[in-house]
């Protein structure tokens, strides 16, 4: 386990409407250390709150200081639309930054080709998210529609009728729910989705009175990889092997704005914002980014229930030679090789506000030593 020693870093960055120990405050601190390229700091931390949920799993690197290096380089290589998807402004200056959008098309375009981590923002057609008591509203329908009571089966049928296929009057009527059911009523989705309410309530307490109509800076987040975004998000789309916590969501959102509840509509919007450039990196970039964003449901910050990490052997589809032309790629259009030089440089300083148990692992996975390694400081593309 990991943890940090009170730090300075990141306090004077939280807006007025945080709350110490808050989803908000974290992801302002995250997103300041993001800023001010403190990575340790900031895979600490994450981290710290991340690996509980991979107890016993084989997904991690089993080395330590292998998933501080994979994490570094994924912090490393990042880019603009990474940062201000993590800051909380990716929608708004996406609207309006014309070399944010000329950046997304590169990476949009690269993403038909390299493995890469998407996201899904819920939030309107003007990329403004719900408020704390809009999203009190969704819990409120999404608790209706899992009752059993017989008062709330028109809601549940009409929320179930909001997108194909359409569910028979009669099928309601006798307990049948479109995201309650796989081959009978399923006690995992109403067990996840009970804790998925309890995470919005959780969300809209520690969110302060005044700020209940203000929209959310962090918007609910659904996250996930693909060998090929594009097509997995076209999946989410037809609600093909989807997220079945994020489809309800939207679906109960047309039925509120329809019935006037909400006075726009929220639809989960894709955005893919990191590309992947070695395989090891595949399973920790979406675990890691997962953390970052805060995307759980048990806090209210987003729609994923499943730790992630757990579906990425269509890495191991990709040649060795497709993996050499995507970190060429890293290397020349992002600042992947200078971050990891800052991050060496820094190894001291920020170390020191680290447990000393870590600090060898830091020292492993910034190794300065020469070395062949094609993710080594070092490294320069054929």
């Amino acid at each position: 386990m990991v943890s940090t020693r009170t730090s300075s870093y990141g306090t004077e960055s939280q807006e007025p409407d945080t709350r110490p120990g808050s989803l908000s405050a974290r992801r302002e601190r995250w997103a300041h250390l993001l800023r001010a390229k403190h990575y340790q700091l900031l895979i600490a931390e994450v981290l710290e709150r991340e690996m509980p949920k991979y107890v016993g799993s084989n997904i991690l690197p089993s080395l330590f200081s292998s998933r501080l290096r994979e994490c570094t380089s994924i912090l490393a290589s990042a880019s603009s639309i990474f940062a201000a998807a993590v800051d909380g402004t990716l929608t708004q200056r996406l609207l309006e930054d014309s070399s944010l959008q000329r950046e997304y098309a590169r990476i949009r375009e690269r993403a038909h080709t390299q493995p890469s981590i998407y996201i899904h923002l819920l939030i309107d057609e003007r990329s403004i998210a719900p408020t704390a008591n809009q999203y009190s509203l969704i819990r409120e329908a999404i608790l209706q529609y899992i009752s059993s009571g017989s008062e709330y089966q028109d809601l549940a049928w009409a929320i179930d009728n909001i997108t194909p296929p359409p569910v028979r009057h009669s099928g309601t009527v006798t307990g049948y729910r479109k995201y309650l059911w796989t081959s009978h009523r399923s006690r995992q989705h109403l067990e996840t989705l009970l804790r998925f309410c309890e995470g919005i309530l959780r969300r809209v307490t520690e969110t302060p009175l005044s700020q209940r109509d203000t929209p959310m800076k962090y918007p609910p987040t659904e996250c996930g990889y693909s060998i090929n975004s594009h097509v997995r998000l076209e999946q989410h789309r037809q609600r093909h092997f989807s997220n079945y916590v994020m489809n309800l969501v939207e679906d109960v959102c047309g039925y509120l704005h329809q019935v006037g509840k909400l006075s726009q509509r929220f639809t989960m919007h894709p955005f893919i914002i990191y590309l992947i450039f070695y395989p090891e990196q595949a399973a920790m970039a979406e675990i890691f980014c997962s953390g970052l964003l805060q995307v759980w449901i048990e806090e209210g910050g987003g729609l994923n229930a499943y730790p992630a990490g757990r579906s990425v052997a269509s890495a191991r589809r990709v040649s060795g030679s497709q993996w050499g032309d995507h970190e060429r790629w890293i290397s020349e259009n992002t600042d992947f090789l200078s971050n990891m030089r800052v991050q060496r440089d820094r190894l001291e300083s920020d170390v020191a506000q680290l447990e000393w148990a870590t600090e060898e692992a830091w020292r492993e996975a910034l190794n300065s030593e020469d070395g062949d390694d094609p993710k080594d400081l070092d490294y320069v593309p054929g």
